[in-house]
């Protein structure tokens, strides 16, 4: 069977831009990995030529002089609680707005479609008073806290979503076999969503590792710096833009990693409408 010449016409077009796409991607990654093991005066002279040797010591002078270890550490603090407290309180919130009833449950969910339309950016002066006023400013606790709290109202829209549709059948079978409602909770709801609960979790680590605004307005102390801010005033203060963006490479491997590691997951979390319905 002879395939249309406009099929062929589309298919050909589709991997083009698809590899146009790629190699727009592609090259800013590339290229930044080949800067960062240049000097500066080849930097200068062509800034895309290849390095005349490459220089490993550019990834030892940001990870030891430039105190990179240090913002490094502080970012896998920040990351690892905020993903604690995020999971627990999108988790049980979801299950509670999707599964009990109770009055003031059109409220909460109000409160939050309000929350979820303003912007983060908005709320920094406000949030930084109340924390000032509490103490709790220039403190990775407490930026923990702000992240996850905002990243919350959407999730929760979605998550949810999806807990509203496990068949109710299954946790009334489980209170009749006397199981508790933690127990329902962890054994039944969690495996079931679990998939867009990850997503969620997923982008939330991401978010945190990458994010500027927030820690540069609550946090002051250069040995508080997240990997974030670390690179903003090690670029100010290194004359070597190799060493930059050795930096810049060193922070950008944990979401590559991350993301290559559970590149599966994060699909699945995108499609995971039919895992929950009963």
């Amino acid at each position: 069977m002879k395939i249309p010449v406009g099929k062929i016409f589309l298919k050909w077009f589709l991997r083009i831009f698809m590899l146009l796409c790629l190699l727009l991607v592609a090259f800013p990654v590339v290229w930044l990995v080949i800067s960062s093991f240049k000097n500066q005066l080849e930097f200068m002279s062509d800034p895309m030529a290849m390095p005349e040797a490459w220089r490993l010591s550019n990834y030892l002078t940001a990870w030891q002089e430039m105190n990179l270890s240090q913002y490094f550490l502080n970012s896998l603090l920040l990351v690892v609680g905020t993903a604690v407290l995020y999971f627990v309180m999108l988790s049980t919130t979801s299950y509670i707005l999707a599964k009990y009833r109770f009055r003031l449950k059109n409220a909460m969910r109000m409160c939050y479609f309000v929350a979820m339309m303003i912007p983060a950016v908005l709320m920094l002066t406000p949030m930084y008073y109340l924390f000032d006023s509490l103490g709790w400013t220039d403190n990775l606790i407490a930026l923990m806290v702000i992240y996850a709290v905002i990243s919350l109202p959407a999730s929760i829209f979605m998550v949810s979503g999806f807990m509203a549709q496990i068949n109710d059948a299954f946790l009334e079978a489980a209170r009749l076999d006397g199981a508790s409602e933690f127990k329902i909770f962890s054994k039944i709801v969690i495996p079931m969503v679990r998939p867009v609960l990850f997503f969620s979790v997923i982008g939330n680590i991401m978010g945190t590792w990458n994010e500027y605004t927030i820690a540069l307005t609550f946090i002051s102390s250069p040995e508080k710096y997240p990997v974030s801010i670390g690179l903003h005033f090690m670029e100010n203060s290194v004359g070597d833009k190799g060493v930059v963006f050795a930096g810049l490479v060193i922070a950008l491997i944990p979401v590559l990693v991350l993301y290559g590691l559970f590149q599966k997951q994060i699909q699945e979390g995108v499609s995971a409408d039919e895992g929950v319905k009963g």
